[in-house]
C-alpha cells in the first residue's frame, strides 16, 4: 500500500511564516506611524501659516483704517485723540485716551489701540453702509447713535493677547458694543480672534521732520514720555507675532529646520520673547510686517 505525501506545514515552516508576518506587520505599523507623523506635522505647519497670515491681515486692515475720515468732526470732539497708540507688556488693557494695563502681558505682549470712523448711508449717518468693519467683523458707521453722535471716532479697537479657558494664548480684540445694530459709545465687548498667538509686539514709526516718512521705529514706552502729541507723528507701524501650533512634538519633527531668519534687534520681531521652555517642542513661527498709515496724522503740521 503506497502512502500519500503529506501536504501539511512543518513546525519550522509555520514558525518562519509567523516571523515573516510579524516583520511585515511591524514594517507596516512603522510606515503608518511615520506617515501619520508627517501628516500631522504638515497640517500643524499649515495651521501656523493660516493663523499668522490671518492675524497680520486683521491688524493691517485696522491700521489702514486708522484715522478715517481724516478730520475732526468738531473742534471739541474726541477725534483729536491719536488714531494709533499702544502700551508695552500690556495685559487686560482698558479703554481710554491711551490703553492702560491691568497686568503684564502674556509673552510680554503689547496692546495696540486703533481709532477710526466708518462710512454710512447718506440719509442715516448712524447706519453703516457695510464698506468698513472693525475687528469684530461688524460694519462701522460714520456717526454714533443718539447723544454721542458728535463724539469723534466711532470705533476704538484694542488688540492684545490673553489666555483662553484652556490656557492657550490667543489674540483678542476689544470693540464697541452694538445696540439695535448701531454703536452708541456706551459699552465694550471683548472677543477672541485667533488661537495660538503667543506674543504680539508693536513698534511705531515716527515722522520727526515732517516729510511723511518714518525716521525711526520706537516702542510705546519710548513714545509715552514724549506726550500725546508724539502719537500724532506716527506714520507707520511695525507688527510682529509669534504663533504656536497645537501638536506637542511638532518642532522636533524636522530638527535643525528654521523657516524664519534671526530677528533684527530694534525691530518688532526682535522684541518678541523666546518660546517658553514648556513649549519648546511645539512648532512656532514668527510673522512680521510694516504697515504705512493711509490717513495723514491730524497734527502733522502743528502740535495738538
Amino acid at each position: 500500500m503506497r502512502w500519500q505525501s503529506s501536504k501539511a506545514f512543518s513546525l519550522i515552516e509555520l514558525l518562519v511564516g509567523l516571523m515573516l508576518g510579524l516583520v511585515v506587520t511591524a514594517a507596516a505599523m512603522v510606515a503608518f506611524q511615520a506617515s501619520r507623523t508627517a501628516y500631522l506635522t504638515a497640517t500643524d505647519r499649515i495651521l501656523l501659516e493660516e493663523r499668522g497670515q490671518r492675524a497680520l491681515t486683521i491688524i493691517a486692515s485696522l491700521l489702514r483704517q486708522s484715522g478715517w475720515p481724516g478730520e475732526p468732526i468738531s473742534a471739541t470732539s474726541s477725534a483729536a485723540l491719536p488714531a494709533v497708540s499702544g502700551a508695552d507688556n500690556c495685559g487686560q488693557p482698558a479703554m481710554g485716551a491711551m490703553p492702560s494695563c491691568g497686568k503684564s502681558g502674556i509673552g510680554r505682549s503689547d496692546a495696540l489701540l486703533v481709532r477710526f470712523s466708518g462710512s454710512a448711508l447718506t440719509t442715516a449717518p448712524a447706519q453703516p453702509d457695510e464698506t468698513m468693519v472693525d475687528c469684530s467683523g461688524y460694519a462701522v458707521a460714520a456717526r454714533m447713535d443718539g447723544a454721542n453722535a458728535n463724539s469723534g471716532y466711532v470705533a476704538t479697537n484694542v488688540l492684545y493677547v490673553a489666555a483662553g479657558s484652556d490656557g492657550v494664548p490667543q489674540l483678542l480684540c476689544r470693540y464697541p458694543a452694538r445696540r439695535n445694530g448701531v454703536i452708541d459709545g456706551i459699552g465694550w465687548t471683548s472677543g477672541a480672534l485667533i488661537r495660538g498667538i503667543e506674543s504680539l509686539q508693536v513698534r511705531y514709526g515716527l515722522d520727526t521732520d515732517g516729510d511723511g516718512r518714518a525716521d525711526r521705529f520706537e516702542t510705546a514706552s519710548t513714545i509715552q514720555p514724549l506726550g500725546e502729541s508724539a502719537w500724532h507723528r506716527v506714520v507707520a507701524v511695525q507688527v510682529a507675532i509669534a504663533v504656536r501650533g497645537d501638536r506637542p512634538g511638532s518642532a522636533a519633527a524636522n530638527p535643525g529646520h528654521s523657516a524664519d531668519p534671526l530677528p533684527t534687534p530694534g525691530t518688532a520681531a526682535g522684541d518678541l520673547a523666546p518660546a517658553a521652555a514648556s513649549q519648546a517642542v511645539t512648532a512656532r513661527r514668527v510673522f512680521a510686517t510694516t504697515v504705512r498709515l493711509r490717513n495723514a496724522p491730524r497734527c502733522q503740521e502743528t502740535l495738538c
